[in-house]
């Protein structure tokens, strides 16, 4: 395989076995939540399976994966012949690992239809037959020299090495079928209310320009694909675009949508509901999800196994809209009513936009999602991580060190101190640094934040001050990933003048 891991950072144990397991019990299919096998000791990986190349015109885009049943990971994405448009000549390609994510094989077409668009990859894993199935829309274009127009399902028998041929899975489901876009991202086998049942979160935009969200399921292992759930919005305001969905512990649906608009405040550009049938119906409409990000897609996760009741989330975290940054995974207990910490993915602050959720094992997840140094198109990373780090990580030491003139100020300056921030590993650590003077009897202080392009040295100035003598003392906040720092900047003589 061609190895395109990056350093690992830290360590990690990477676990075995599949997901679900499968029995057959007098000819009916159960699919059990049970957790994976034992695990297997390795190291923590971060990867990129998917590196764009804008010299040969050659962008990854829309990250989805799965693992199979043999415990292979099998990841997904749009390769792109343009950046400045979601309409071109678009086909998805694959990539698989065999180590956990540490090493990909190199990016293969695995669906391609002349010079129209092929997109939103949504794959998923039949753990009753093995076979990895992996829907995608086609979209034509004049001229293309392309067939296809809608919904495509290949699928895999070989544990994702080669696909059946993209027209050849031409799918209309049964039911008020209203096409659209699928996920993006993995779709997901039930194991609890309708054990074995494939489902498949959609959304579409009729032709008075309303948006709604929907499902397709199969009980018969992808032969045949029916109509679920269905919320239209009626008022115009509610454009629901780029659904997921996870399988809660006692066999609820939990869906999420993204609300697809230009400025949303962060917690305001998601919507959730539940499906306690399956899939087929939900148990009520729609409403406003309290998850803390801006309009942009994420992914859902439900654990099994050590972990079982957690449902997780990823997506973009810093809360300006517009921007995609800081790609970050949060935690649930209360089944998605509220959110916990969260746990960024990147010690920097990075671009981060697109992504979607795998778990390895009975107590690891991988995310594969879109990052770079200027902007989140550069490359899909993968990342994997202990469930346990999401709520409580290990803290990464930070220091600090300053420069400042030895010389008294006088009153009529500004005294200016030189702060440099360091953090093992990385170049532009995030967070702030407050600088504290306590002197003639007061206590006061001045902060900066420290954002990617200061690789980590701010310049903090002080207001004029009173003549005295001003005890300095020196902070640096860190993140949820970075343990913080304190040390003395000595004391600071200010005389009139």
């Amino acid at each position: 395989m061609t190895s395109v891991a990056r350093p690992a950072r830290r360590p990690l144990a990477l676990l075995g076995a599949g997901l679900v397991a499968a029995v057959a019990v007098a000819g009916l299919v159960a699919v059990a939540p049970a957790a994976p096998a034992t695990a297997t000791i390795g190291s923590r990986c971060s990867s990129t399976p998917f590196r764009s190349d804008p010299g040969h015109r050659r962008w990854y885009r829309i990250p989805a994966v799965v693992r199979t049943r043999a415990g292979t990971l099998v990841a997904f994405a749009e390769r792109r012949d343009r950046m400045d448009s979601d309409l071109g000549d678009f086909d998805v390609v694959s990539a698989r690992s065999t180590d956990g994510g540490c090493h990909w094989s190199a990016p293969a077409v695995v669906a391609n239809d002349g010079a129209n668009r092929v997109s939103n990859p949504a794959p998923l894993v039949d753990a009753v037959t093995g076979r990895v199935l992996l829907f995608s829309v086609v979209t034509p274009r004049p001229g293309s020299g392309g067939h296809g127009k809608g919904l495509y399902l290949q699928t895999s028998a070989d544990d994702g090495r080669t696909f059946s041929r993209l027209l050849a899975g031409s799918v209309r489901p049964l039911g008020a079928y209203k096409g659209g876009l699928t996920g993006p991202g993995h779709g997901i086998q039930l194991s609890v209310t309708h054990p074995g049942r494939l489902l498949v979160p959609l959304g579409y935009r009729t032709s008075a320009g309303r948006y709604g969200a929907y499902g397709i399921y199969s009980d018969d292992h992808g032969s045949t694909w029916h109509t679920g759930y269905d919320q239209q919005d009626a008022t115009g305001s509610v454009p629901f675009i780029e659904g997921t969905a996870a399988e809660l512990p006692g066999g609820e649906v939990f869906l999420s949508y993204r609300v697809r608009r230009d400025g949303a405040a962060a917690g305001t550009a998601r919507q959730v509901a539940v499906s306690r049938d399956g899939g087929q119906s939900l148990a009520a409409p729609f409403t406003r999800s309290s998850l803390p990000i801006v309009s942009v897609q994420g992914s859902a996760l439900a654990l099994r196994g050590t972990y079982a009741g957690r449902l997780l989330f990823s997506a973009p975290a810093d809360r300006t809209p517009n921007l995609r940054r800081r790609m970050s995974i949060f935690v649930s207990t209360t089944k998605g009513a509220t959110w916990g910490r969260r746990y960024e993915v990147e010690l920097e602050d990075t671009p981060g936009s697109y992504s979607d959720l795998v778990q390895l094992g009975s107590d690891a997840v991988g995310v594969l999602y879109e990052t770079g140094t200027v902007t989140w198109k550069e490359r899909i990373a993968f990342e994997s991580i202990p469930v346990a780090s999401l709520t409580d990580p290990p803290l990464v030491a930070s220091s600090l060190s300053y420069e400042r003139s030895a010389h008294p100020t006088s009153t009529s300056a500004n005294a200016r101190v030189t702060v440099r921030v360091g953090v093992a590993g990385i170049g532009s650590p995030p967070g702030r640094v407050t600088l504290t003077y306590a002197g003639n009897g007061t206590t006061r202080s001045t902060a900066v934040d420290l954002t990617y392009s200061n690789h980590g040295l701010r310049v903090l100035t002080l207001p004029r001050l009173r003549p005295g003598a001003y005890r300095l003392t020196l902070r640096y906040s860190g993140t949820g990933r970075i343990r913080p720092a304190t040390r003395a900047a000595g004391t600071l003589t200010v005389v009139s003048g």
